[in-house]
């Protein structure tokens, strides 16, 4: 089975090659690489035109201008010849036999259209600093109506059928497009899943912090919720229609809502002080984390930040 492998990229000469490198040296051989540059302004382009020029499976595609990064997946969408897509990150790198095990899996699993794998978590030099593994339970979460449950996927360790994405309209213009779209497939009916398998080493650094994390989460909850209401047979909210719809929740309801999100960020911000060994910052943030929610904190803790495992 063929695979078409998706990665937009933008000013990432420091990774670039070791990325796309990690694609063109998998065991399973039968791929195409589409690579979007996104207008990028430092070296990506030379270092990019250099690969492309020695392995033929490697396909550039520059924009003119920056669009955005749901607008660059979507057009290496449009570009993919295969029906099987590997989703990839420009500063990830893809262990040997990703494409193998995961075309193998969808290949036993022809009722999935998406699955996504573990992942070990490196910082900006490549050193291992703890573990990320999806637990999805999407028959659970449909039951009692908790996206949560199913919408943790790991995007650049997701391989999914490609008419299926096409079939919900793509990635939207939106932040969490890759969210957004697990939703929208999910209450389409199609079935998500994760393989246990460890395939992608997925850097953790400084571009965690480069944009408004309040909005970030803002957007999780809101796409969440519309995922809620169409579980119920409901229609979507705007996001004006949502932010009043928040703000009309009983009081404790709304306690509960702000401390999980101020959690969440401080546990955001904690992950960049930690790769990064700055452990005055991460020992703050955390303590705020585990101030705010201290048993989903220990949790997520045991579950991805544990360089042993």
């Amino acid at each position: 089975m063929s695979v078409s492998v998706i990665m937009s990229t933008f000013n990432r000469e420091r990774y670039i090659a070791s990325a796309v490198e990690s694609v063109l040296e998998q065991s399973h051989r039968a791929f195409e690489l589409i690579v979007v540059d996104d207008a990028s302004t430092d070296g990506t382009p030379d270092i990019l035109a250099r690969l492309a020029a020695r392995d033929g499976r490697l396909r550039v595609v520059r924009n003119a201008v920056n669009r955005g990064l749901p607008a660059g997946r979507n057009l290496c969408l449009s570009l993919a010849r295969h029906n099987l897509v590997a989703c990839m990150d420009d500063d990830d790198i893809m262990l040997a036999d990703r494409l193998a095990r995961q075309v193998a899996f969808l290949r036993d699993h022809p009722e999935v259209s998406v699955v996504t794998a573990a992942a070990r978590l490196i910082d900006d030099a490549g050193n291992v600093i703890g573990l990320s593994v999806p637990e999805i339970d999407l028959a659970r979460g449909r039951a009692e109506v908790r996206p949560a449950l199913f919408l943790g996927l790991i995007h650049p360790a997701v391989m999914y059928r490609k008419p299926d994405v096409l079939r919900v309209g793509g990635y939207r213009q939106v932040a969490l497009e890759d969210r957004d779209l697990w939703g929208r497939m999910v209450t389409a009916g199609y079935t998500v899943a994760a393989q246990p398998d460890v395939l992608l080493l997925h850097r953790r650094h400084v571009s965690i912090m480069q944009g408004n994390l309040d909005a970030l989460f803002e957007q999780g909850e809101y796409i969440d919720f519309n995922v809620a209401r169409r579980l119920r047979g409901l229609e979507d909210l705007s996001l004006t229609a949502y932010r009043r719809a928040v703000a009309a929740e009983p009081l404790l309801q709304r306690v509960s809502r702000h401390r999980r999100m101020r959690a969440g960020i401080a546990f955001r911000k904690a992950t960049l002080f930690y790769s990064r060994r700055e452990w005055r910052p991460f020992l703050m943030q955390m303590a705020a984390a585990m101030s705010l929610e201290p048993i989903q904190v220990c949790q997520r803790i045991a579950k991805k930040y544990s360089p042993g495992r």
